[in-house]
């Protein structure tokens, strides 16, 4: 019978091996992992694999009974250990054993507990991270190296004061770490593996909902205000990974509260202005955000090429709403989706194709918003248009 231990190795030098990894390893008959992971071992049977695929095929293939699988890192922490784990439930009997990780390395070594710390990986992904750092006190960050890069963007999005330590090549001999503001180091070449840990003194809660509108780069571009979209964006009920569509973006008003509340999400902009595009871009750098996509273009053009959503907002559909729920809920048969609407005939198109569609018809609220103004010695009413909002979600 044929047994594999999936073993997190840590940073990567033998030093920071569990006890129980080293056992695990002596009695190995073959081990699998990275170049890096396995060249040190030139007493055991090794072969070069990293994906679960390539992992499984030189199991199915060789005769030995003992495998080990090394791992970077800890097996739970953005680690492909669970994916291998998936592929092999069933077919062979595993085990999972912990490691270092590379990020708890680093706090050791800076004296930073990271029990309340947010964590950033990119390393072979893309993941959205300012306002992870405007929301945290303290971020780590596995990265690519790409150190510089990370600073431009922070600097840009007003945290350069913020202070930050990089950590190169952890646990070997030529262990380098470096601290200090992140304005420093706009231009910095890392050398080898490098992870992050940034302090942001000034962190403060930017999951809110209805920013003032005065807060907003405007224009002559329509944008939907405060308290229209505090009550859009509490029902839309964005959680941090979420996949969400604002189409009709307008100045980008909404897609910013919701990509503030999708921190590891994206949220996908469809506007068919230039000027339009253009205040998204503004309003997103204003708040530090870098998890918008800006997509320029009629939605019924664009929406087909987009990934699957699992929240849709529609503020403006430019006449195109029937195609627009036909291919979200091609894609999305569940999707959740929340449309204002201004007019009775585009209430009643709006509820009819949800009906058409079996989406289910979970709320449908008028608000009419009142503003008081001062005019000389007095205070005057002025009302604003009355704005329908239809929730719904798909049901097949």
């Amino acid at each position: 019978m044929k047994r594999v231990i999936i073993a997190g190795v840590g940073p990567g030098s033998k030093s920071c091996l569990t006890e129980e990894v080293k056992e695990a390893i002596d009695n190995s008959e073959v081990l699998i992992g990275s170049k890096r992971l396995i060249e040190e071992y030139t007493d055991k049977k090794t072969f070069y694999a990293v994906t679960a695929k390539d992992i499984i095929d030189i199991i199915d293939n060789e005769n030995a009974n003992n495998y080990v699988v090394l791992m970077s890192g800890d097996t739970g922490f953005y680690s492909g250990a669970k994916k291998l784990a998936e592929v092999l439930a069933g077919k062979y009997e595993y085990s999972i054993m912990a490691g270092v990780s590379s990020v708890i390395y680093l706090a050791a070594k800076i004296g930073k507990s990271w029990e309340n710390a947010a964590f950033v990986s990119l390393h072979g992904k893309k993941q959205s991270y300012i306002p992870v750092v405007l929301q945290n006190e303290l971020t780590y960050f596995l990265t690519q190296g790409n150190v510089s890069q990370i600073c431009q963007e922070l600097y840009r999005a007003g945290l350069g004061q913020a202070h930050i330590w990089i950590g190169e090549n952890l646990s070997y001999d030529n262990e380098k770490i470096t601290n200090g503001n992140v304005s420093e180091f706009t231009e910095y070449i890392s050398e080898g593996l490098t992870v992050l840990a940034v302090y942001n003194e000034h962190s403060r809660a930017f999951s809110i909902t209805g920013i003032a509108d005065s807060s907003f780069i405007r224009s002559d571009v329509p944008m939907t205000k405060r308290e229209i979209r505090a009550s859009v964006v509490s029902r839309m009920a964005v959680s941090k990974n979420s996949c969400v569509y604002d189409i009709g973006a307008g100045t980008g008003s909404v897609t910013v509260e919701l990509a503030l509340h999708a921190l590891y999400g994206t949220v996908y902009a469809v506007e068919r202005t230039e000027e339009g595009c253009s205040l998204i871009a503004k309003n997103a750098e204003k708040f530090g955000l870098n998890n918008i996509e800006i997509i320029h273009g009629n939605a019924a053009a664009v929406i087909d090429s987009l990934p699957v959503p699992d929240k849709v907002f529609i503020g403006g559909s430019g006449g195109e709403l029937e195609y627009i729920f036909s291919s979200i809920l091609k894609k999305n048969p569940y999707v959740h989706i929340v449309v204002t609407a201004v007019t009775l005939e585009t209430l009643n198109n709006t509820i009819s194709l949800m009906e058409k569609n079996g989406v289910n018809v979970l709320d449908i609220v008028q608000i009419a918003v009142t503003e008081v103004k001062k005019r000389g010695r007095y205070h005057m009413m002025s009302a604003n248009n009355p704005v329908f909002i239809i929730e719904g979600r798909g049901a097949k």
